[in-house]
């Protein structure tokens, strides 16, 4: 008997960075053909936006999917099969800003501030208490649907709903892009790909225009398999995608001995110095160490490690609502909206994981954020790690890789163990646990600085900290 249509609930469908291409590609799938498409946000106005152009597309292609909308999650829950996540809790550039201010008030200069070092602890803090929610509606309306999560900080949200629900659920990043981006730009006259002048890999919406297309000439020539933890995965292969070739000898020798000294040189010196290649640049990478921090040596300059623009991403979601406003308004075709690339979005490859499980299509996938079960056999048991798999009738499987080099396991059983007590801190609203969690970090190493980051966060977030109240 063949499987009833999946019903899917995306939750946040007006978000900036994953709602419209996630959008049309659903749209475009045949897997999803039928497929009932529930859409919910908390902004009505742009709901209704995003709602319209689901059905200017259905119409437009032909796409046979229902789709219902709602403000209120509870009211699409029932029957879901899939529940896409892509939430932030408060103004996202407003908080993201405030997240790096507040630390470098007391002296703290994070080169980030989303993932790692004092700021994440306030991003885990604010977007915990919703996550989980998410995930109980769950347990009560859909207990048997798949929870894909997409918000960050990715780690320490999955395994928030993994420790606390019977939720199934799995974390989804594209960072891998990065590493074939990066891959690619030092053989890109091995394969005849354009690299501008001056590329970088930045984690920027300005830069996305230089960066995608590098990183999909990449992909096409490229087979990476790596794996570690979210923001922190190392190459453990790199081959020629047609020929089998093993490209790391190469890759290394290039990129150590000939290529430009300031291209991700952070990830180029923790390449050399552990002799694996991150695959996430510098943006993301640094999240996760020790020494990107020391007020006087300053190696956010040494490295040229930039702050995401908060500016470049306001403008972002102001194009990306412009455009599907003039598509919903006829100004636009909506095949304009067909290939998301063009639009500087990622295709997430989120319809063939859904037709993957749906209809036992044997999918691979080159980033999973899963449990461990002995797939990295020196990482702990059940911590969230990031490893490719197989995507099927039986649900998400891991691949099984060696051990990381030591000195690597080692920074990311730091982060785990990291992660498990800002989990624990922020999902129980404990200010002694956040206390010892900041002490963990490796950015903090002042204990009065640290109580007075927790004081600050606490009465500057506390309207979206309702567990420390």
């Amino acid at each position: 008997m063949t499987p009833k249509p999946p019903k899917i609930v995306i939750i946040g469908a007006g978000s900036a960075i994953f709602g419209l291409g996630a959008l049309s590609t659903m749209m475009q799938s045949e897997q999803l053909r039928g497929a009932h498409l529930a859409l919910c946000d908390v902004d009505e106005p742009g709901l209704e936006l995003v709602t319209a152009l689901a059905h200017k597309m259905n119409d437009a292609w032909g796409s046979e999917i229902t789709i219902s909308s709602s403000t209120n999650r509870r009211e699409l829950l029932p029957g879901a099969d899939f529940v896409l996540v892509s939430v932030q809790v408060g103004p996202r550039e407003t908080v993201w800003e405030m997240d790096w201010r507040i630390p470098l008030r007391h002296g703290i200069h994070q080169p980030y501030a989303e993932n790692g070092g004092p700021g994440a602890f306030s991003h885990t803090a604010r977007n915990l208490p919703l996550i989980l929610d998410i995930a109980r509606d769950m347990e009560q309306l859909c207990p048997d649907a798949y929870y894909l999560n997409l918000t960050n900080p990715l780690i320490r949200l999955t395994t928030a709903v993994h420790r606390y629900t019977k939720i199934k659920v799995v974390g989804l990043c594209h960072q891998l892009l990065w590493g074939y981006a990066m891959a690619g730009a030092i053989l890109a006259d091995r394969y005849g790909i354009q690299v501008p002048d001056h590329f970088h890999v930045h984690t920027d919406a300005d830069n996305m225009p230089n960066f995608i297309p590098v990183a999909r000439a990449a992909v096409e020539h490229l087979e990476i398999k790596a794996a570690g933890i979210n923001h922190f995965s190392w190459v453990y292969d790199i081959r020629d995608k047609t020929t089998g070739e093993d490209l790391y000898p190469e890759l290394r020798e290039r990129w150590l001995n000939h290529y430009r000294r300031d291209f991700e040189p952070l990830t180029r010196e923790i390449f050399e110095i552990y002799g694996m290649m991150p695959t996430a640049g510098d943006s993301h990478m640094c999240e996760y160490l020790s020494v990107v921090h020391d007020p006087i040596t300053k190696p956010w300059e040494k490295y040229d490690l930039k702050l995401q623009s908060w500016d470049g991403n306001r403008r972002r979601r102001a194009s990306r609502k412009a455009l599907a406003e003039a598509i919903v308004s006829g100004k636009t075709p909506v095949d304009d909206l067909r290939d998301v690339w063009r639009h500087n979005m990622l295709d997430e490859g989120i319809p063939e994981m859904i037709g993957a499980v749906m209809y036992n299509s044997n999918h691979y996938h080159q980033q999973l954020n899963i449990p461990n079960n002995g797939f990295i056999p020196n990482l702990p048991q059940g911590a969230i790690v990031e490893v490719p798999g197989i995507i099927s009738g039986i649900g998400f499987q891991g691949l099984s890789f060696p051990p990381l080099p030591e000195g690597i396991a080692a920074l990311c059983r730091r982060e785990l163990e990291l992660a498990s007590l800002v989990v624990e801190a922020t999902a129980t609203g404990d200010r002694q646990l956040s206390l010892q969690a900041l002490l963990l970090d490796p950015m903090v190493t002042d204990i009065d600085t640290a109580r007075a980051i927790l004081d600050d966060f606490l009465v500057e977030f506390a309207e979206y900290l309702p567990q420390f109240a």
